[in-house]
């Protein structure tokens, strides 16, 4: 069985730097696979507890609303931006895997804007400073004084 989480980004994720953030951080895990395969993440004892899909853009307007509901959608910024999809699955059985996806779903959302469904953090303004909008200004007024991942 798995716990199964989606993050709607505003922009393209670096599964892999946030990963490595979470780890800085003191997150536990062993980062395998990734692009193009599944990033999968083992805890300490090499049991998979979470695997990350690769970041899809939503390219269908109104395709998050049909998928995850008019609620969550609400939360997200106008039907004609660009979204990212990132599933993130952890192991249900062990504590451990929904703890760590959870985390890496919020930071994504942290650092990029956007919502975890389900629930979850919901779209602040990105805070990374590779978040910027189109006329590549920087998106969020605190960018400057947190650091990205990196």
């Amino acid at each position: 069985m798995s716990c199964d989480l989606v993050a709607v980004v505003r922009r393209p994720p670096d599964v892999r730097a946030v990963l490595e953030g979470l780890i800085a951080m003191g997150v536990s895990v062993e980062i395998r696979g990734g692009e193009p395969a599944a990033t999968r993440l083992y805890n300490l004892e090499g049991q998979l507890i979470v695997s990350i899909e690769n970041p899809v853009q939503v390219a269908v307007p109104g395709e998050i609303r049909r998928l995850l509901g008019a609620e969550f959608a609400a939360r997200l910024p106008s039907p004609s931006a660009p979204m990212w999809w990132v599933d993130v699955r952890a192991v249900a059985d062990l504590p451990e895997g929904v703890e760590v996806a959870r985390r890496f779903a919020d930071a994504l959302v942290h650092w990029l804007g956007g919502a975890v469904y389900p629930d979850g953090e919901s779209d602040g303004p990105p805070l990374s400073w590779r978040a910027a909008d189109h006329s590549g200004a920087t998106a969020g007024s605190s960018a400057s004084s947190s650091p990205a991942p990196s």
